[in-house]
């Protein structure tokens, strides 16, 4: 902060103050650091314009780092208006617009500061840069994580913007809220991009370890209701969730405008103050929406890339996500980015279908999905549930199926050999075959990872990548059917030639990843898969 004369803070007042500011600031108290900025801004408010928005351009920076965002722009605000080239005050303005989405806002701000002299020019330029390209992100949903990948997911997770697609929300047909395409998509597009409100992270050696799940949940409760204290729209934004309480018609279907970060009133540049207290939440509201709205990235329906390992609980809130209804025929997957979750069609999607994904693993037959369903407090009617519930002709050979399936001893293979030829002499169409191929996954892999099976039933059922093919058309993308299709297509059993071998497992990678990396990183992608090995990343 610069010198100057003043008649409310003498030099060396100033001196003492600025020396405690930069021991709290070694320290990250941001607290104290902002309430020391905030004596110099009172001491020199009518005497020093140039101490004045150096300490209201700090005090800015404080206030966001402690999430207080009104406080911070109202901060920038002053500085600027008394010296409307204030280098320091133009960057912490950027910086706080490029946070809250407004790129094209921030932009103007970092451009204004390379001719006002801001040190560091390079690094305003790339700030810049990075404006514009998640300005043009946010307005089309184009992600390519390919470098990234590329370096083993190695240095800072990329920067993403938040995205809403042709996506709205409507009342679903199967009661409550649903997100519904307004246009068709087709496999690997993105449907939007949503930072978390909050998020919970921990390392638990014992994934049974209850205590240490309480730990890292109370740590991401703490952080949804200190969200929700100092922001309007995070708090307007839990309260449109569910409760899992209400009657269906209570439901109000909320404006899409209220997803997208450009709805948060600015007023004149500074976003409506918070709440303020935790006293003014309604908590236990809050509470009921986080344990029927809450995602987890190691969820059947996501993939997680960038961990290295470190991290295995991961929980988080993203808000327009969480109006996806559960399928077992599900049309969509996740993948977790660092805060941000990138939400993409897992197959194509028709003009005006039910956009959804798994809320547990589908990859089982109806009876255990029936009971993971009560468990989440539903009954799930998709047609993959329906048909293999009631179909009067292969009804009883499923439920056989399932009971060996899980009571043990049972040979698979034969198993396998005996599904196959039920559907075949029952000239079961193509989509069902694929519904009841992904019910009994884990027979058909156990066949196809056994030696000793394969040798004694392999000619008798059909390839590994035909049967993941058709399981993929059953439940879009897989970590696990990838794997499948890329361990079946080397043998180029029913495949068909080399090219089309590769479009389908790309088709399927798509699928899976969605379209966030080229080729070569796909087929990185692909190593990570083949390999099993989700401590490299996912």
């Amino acid at each position: 902060m610069a010198a100057g004369p003043r008649d409310g803070l003498d030099e060396e007042s100033l001196q003492e103050l600025r020396s405690r500011a930069t021991r709290l600031l070694l320290k990250e108290d941001w607290e104290g650091y902002a309430a020391v900025c905030s004596r110099i801004v009172h001491g020199a408010a009518a005497t020093d314009r140039r101490v004045l928005c150096s300490a209201l351009a700090h005090r800015a920076d404080a206030r966001a780092r402690l999430g207080d965002r009104p406080g911070a722009l109202a901060d920038c605000d002053a500085a600027l208006a008394a010296d409307p080239t204030h280098p320091a005050a133009l960057l912490a303005k950027g910086a706080l617009l490029r946070g809250l989405g407004r790129y094209a806002h921030a932009a103007d701000c970092f451009r204004a500061a390379l001719p006002a002299g801001a040190s560091g020019a390079d690094e305003v330029r790339e700030m810049l840069e990075q404006c514009r390209r998640l300005e043009a992100q946010a307005r089309s949903g184009a992600v390519d994580l390919s470098e990234w990948v590329l370096a083993g997911f190695s240095g800072k997770c990329p920067d993403l913007a938040e995205y809403v697609g042709p996506v709205e929300v409507r009342r679903s047909a199967h009661g409550g809220r649903g997100v519904f395409a307004v246009k068709g998509v087709e496999a690997g597009a993105t449907l939007m991009i949503s930072k978390a409100g909050a998020t919970g992270r921990g390392v638990i050696p014992d994934a049974a370890d209850s205590d240490e799940k309480m730990v890292v949940w109370k740590d991401f409760v703490d952080k949804v209701l200190d969200a929700a204290e100092k922001c309007p729209r995070t708090a307007s934004l839990i309260y449109a969730l569910s409760t899992g309480e209400e009657q269906e018609d209570e439901l109000a279907v909320p404006d899409m405008a209220v997803f997208k970060p450009e709805s948060e009133d600015l007023r004149d540049g500074v976003p409506e103050a918070g709440i303020g207290t935790r006293e003014a939440l309604d908590v236990d509201r809050v509470m009921k929406v986080l344990d029927v709205n809450c995602l987890t990235e190691d969820a059947p329906s996501a993939n997680l890339l960038g961990n290295s390992g470190i991290v295995n609980c991961g929980v988080g809130l993203w808000i327009l996500p969480s109006f996806l209804n559960h399928s077992c025929h599900p049309n969509a997957r996740r993948t977790h980015v660092g805060d941000h979750a990138v939400v993409h069609a897992s197959r194509d999607i028709k003009a005006g279908e039910e956009v959804t994904f798994p809320y547990f693993d589908v990859l089982t037959p109806v009876g255990k999905r029936r009971e993971a369903a009560r468990a989440w407090g539903f009954e799930c009617r998709c047609d993959r549930c329906r048909f293999e519930a009631e179909d009067a002709v292969l009804r009883q050979e499923l439920v056989r199926s399932e009971n060996e399936l899980f009571n043990g001893g049972a040979d698979m293979g034969a198993l396998v050999v005996r599904l196959e030829d039920k559907m075949r002499k029952s000239m079961v169409k193509e989509r069902r075959k694929a519904f009841v191929r992904a019910s009994f996954w884990s027979a058909y892999s156990s066949l196809f990872d056994n030696g000793r099976l394969m040798r004694k039933w392999g000619r008798m059922v059909p390839g590994e990548a035909v049967v993941a093919e058709s399981v993929a058309g059953a439940v879009g993308g897989s970590e696990s059917v990838l794997r499948a299709m890329l361990r079946g297509s080397n043998d180029g059993n029913g495949c068909g030639n080399r090219l089309e071998v590769e479009d389908k497992v790309v088709r399927i990678g798509r699928a899976t990843y969605g379209k966030v990396v080229k080729r070569q990183a796909m087929r990185a992608l692909f190593r990570l898969t083949l390999d099993g090995d989700n401590s490299k990343g996912l």
